[in-house]
């Protein structure tokens, strides 16, 4: 049985079966645990300083954080564990080993920005780094990421209200819906393939090799045509249904230009006008924006500047993507987290923005292809994950189904692996300890 004695700043105890006695003491970020004697023990609590009597007892464990240097520990015990398992110590090592691999992950990119929480309370947010190295200016919670890929859950959640408007219906075929253009199997005939497959990447579309990928600005001006058609180096294969669909996984950024088309032919608005009257606006996300020549112009003050995977600025200080509902995206962790929490609320039919069965038909898996949903991929029956990766940043943004915990964070470098060797997705896994 364990006995304790407490005041300010120190706690203290006797296990009678192990016959030991440890102290605990703390004071500004300093912690330390001590074993102590039975005189020792007995004074704390009386008139001598606690300080002095735990610190005179041989020290197990350290550990310091007092804002002036990064955190740290020392480990005078390695059966610090064991000798008082109810002590702080191990508790404070964990933390401390997580808030440290933080800093140095953080430190890999010129900025990064971080937002944690839940659907039902909120989060917070958390900024590091430069907007631009030239400039020093630093990150805060105006400034603009490219969302990469994660544009294509936000084209999913569109398409979804365009449904629920009766404008389209997700399970016929895109070319009911394709006016200007046409979606063709490779002998020339019209595909079967459905909006649902091409939301999915299972309609059979395969992008061209090292496509989407080095516009400038200043660059010829590339159509969405000259994309679908493969005439140019942006895309250099003719968008047709390669493999018949169902039978496939093929990630595909020109199926989602594809729907592009499709939603500016039924609705004849361009696809950021589109996406700001139905998302952003409703939501209030005033620092989304799908990034149109025009669009840019409007935002470029606050667009932070990319860097490849050699550290060097990207030309122009970002690329262009006229494949916006693939990757055209520029955001905030805030801003995501947004929209994340609405999309949660939908699934719990707790949404006026969403309905609850357009929630639950993007997180439906695929027959054959469990991991993937609807512009999204699933880890199992509580997890949804959009992941964005190009050559002026990564990012990724999780959500879990059945607590409403989101976690999302975004970086303007190209770290040349994916998001579990960069450590993104540490960072994203590892919000408990920053909230």
């Amino acid at each position: 049985m364990m006995h304790f004695k407490k005041g300010i700043g120190w706690k203290a105890c006797y296990d009678d079966e192990k016959n030991i006695y440890t102290a605990q003491r703390s004071w500004r970020g300093f912690y330390q645990l001590c074993e102590i004697d039975a005189e020792t023990y007995d004074k704390l609590g009386g008139e001598d300083d606690p300080d002095k009597l735990i610190g005179s007892g041989r020290v197990l464990f350290e550990s310091d954080d007092d804002y002036y240097c990064p955190p740290h520990y020392s480990i005078y015990d390695e059966n610090y564990k064991e000798i008082a398992p109810w002590s702080s110590a191990e508790w404070i090592a964990e933390k401390t080993d997580v808030l440290n691999k933080k800093s140095q992950l953080v430190r890999r990119f010129p900025a990064v920005a971080l937002a944690y929480g839940s659907a039902d309370e909120g989060g917070r947010t958390q900024y590091y780094g430069v907007s631009d190295e030239e400039t020093g200016s630093p990150v805060n919670e105006e400034t603009l990421f490219p969302a990469c890929s994660i544009s294509k859950f936000v084209t999913a959640i569109c398409v979804m209200k365009m449904q629920e408007s009766k404008t389209v219906d997700i399970d016929e075929r895109v070319n009911e819906y394709l006016r200007s253009w046409k979606l063709l199997t490779l002998d020339g005939t019209e595909s079967d393939a459905t909006i649902r497959a091409i939301l999915s990447h299972t309609a059979g579309i395969i992008d061209g090799e090292d496509s989407f990928y080095g516009l400038r600005i200043g660059d010829p001006e590339i159509s969405l045509l000259d994309i679908l058609e493969g005439r140019t180096k942006y895309n250099n294969r003719a968008v047709r249904e390669e493999k018949q669909p169902g039978t496939a996984f093929e990630y595909s950024d020109a199926g989602y230009c594809v729907l592009q088309q499709m939603m500016q032919d039924v609705t004849g608005k361009e696809f950021s006008v589109l996406l700001n009257d139905l998302v952003f606006e409703e939501l209030r996300m005033a620092h989304s924006f799908f990034a149109s020549p025009n669009e840019r112009e409007n935002h470029k003050e606050h667009m932070i500047t990319g860097y490849n995977d050699a550290g060097l600025p990207i030309p122009g200080r970002f690329p262009v993507t006229p494949d916006l509902a693939a990757s055209g995206l520029w955001s905030t962790p805030e801003d995501l987290m947004t929209l994340v929490a609405e999309f949660y609320r939908a699934l719990n039919g707790k949404s006026r923005f969403l309905q609850e069965d357009s929630a639950r038909e993007i997180i439906k898996p695929l027959e054959g292809f469990s991991w993937t949903g609807l512009g999204v991929f699933l880890g199992g029956e509580d997890t949804l994950v959009s992941k964005g990766w190009g050559e002026n940043g990564q990012c990724m943004m999780k959500l879990l189904l059945k607590s409403g915990e989101i976690s999302v964070v975004m970086t303007n470098n190209d770290p040349g692996v994916p998001q579990e060797e960069s450590g993104i997705e540490w960072l994203v896994d590892s919000y408990v300890w920053f909230i």
